[in-house]
């Protein structure tokens, strides 16, 4: 595995968990407002976090946390995942994985051996600019099998989307929820400008409060299950 960093303590990454975060190299997608850029366009400069000085972290915290979230970076682009994954079980951690479901079948994988405790799944954008936002061209059919690889299988999961009114009005939002399963968890993430990819999306800003709420109450008639993030995302 490819390693940059981690955060040794997240309270809110891992819903229910005391958990640490640790972030991959590489990725797929060119996401304009990615807040991780360097995990995406210097690679080979990026630092990098040895396997072993991770493990030795999990193995100094065991009782004190109890869950991973491993994100990225994009991290199911790696062939080593699986036995990253199942060490962090075998030390007794609990483990999260955040994607853009543009690998479905290494998410299969993953799925299939129940060796995932909660899985984050990124949708983009609606299905007719899906390509344009993520700068990839078969993102759409690939995050649409991973869309129902999760709906099949009894792993918690919620599908999420950053959103920013730069690049998302209301009707694309309700276009990216028509995407997903009915009674899907669906969580709104709000952009909060710091870093980003494209550096014009450094002075973008997200929806204000009280836009917010309100496409929040319009959508929640149809999404129940329909939750409003303020921490931003990627």
């Amino acid at each position: 595995m490819r390693l940059a960093h981690y955060e040794p303590l997240s309270l809110g990454d891992f819903p229910g968990r005391l958990a640490t975060t640790v972030f991959t190299v590489g990725c797929n997608f060119a996401c304009p407002y990615c807040h991780n850029p360097e995990l995406v366009t210097t690679m080979e400069n990026t630092p990098q976090l040895t396997e072993k000085a991770f493990f030795a972290f999990l193995e100094r915290r065991r009782g004190r946390l109890n869950g991973v979230c491993i994100t990225g970076g994009e991290p199911t682009l790696h062939a080593d995942l699986v036995g990253f994954v199942d060490h962090i079980r075998a030390l007794g951690y609990a483990v999260k994985l955040d994607t853009n479901g543009s690998n479905p079948e290494m998410l299969g994988r993953l799925l299939e051996t129940s060796s995932l405790d909660y899985v984050a799944m990124d949708v983009k954008a609606p299905a007719s600019r899906y390509s344009d936002v993520t700068g990839n061209p078969y993102a759409l059919a690939l995050a649409e099998i991973s869309i129902r690889l999760l709906a099949e299988r009894d792993t918690v999961h919620e599908y999420r989307t950053t959103i920013l009114p730069l690049l998302f009005s209301e009707v694309d939002i309700d276009s990216i929820a028509r995407m997903l399963p009915p009674g899907s968890r669906y969580v709104i993430q709000n952009f909060v400008p710091t870093k980003t990819l494209d550096p014009s999306f450094v002075h973008a800003r997200g929806f204000e409060p009280g836009d917010l709420a309100t496409i929040a109450d319009h959508m929640r008639l149809h999404y129940p299950l329909l939750h409003i993030s303020t921490r931003g995302g990627i």
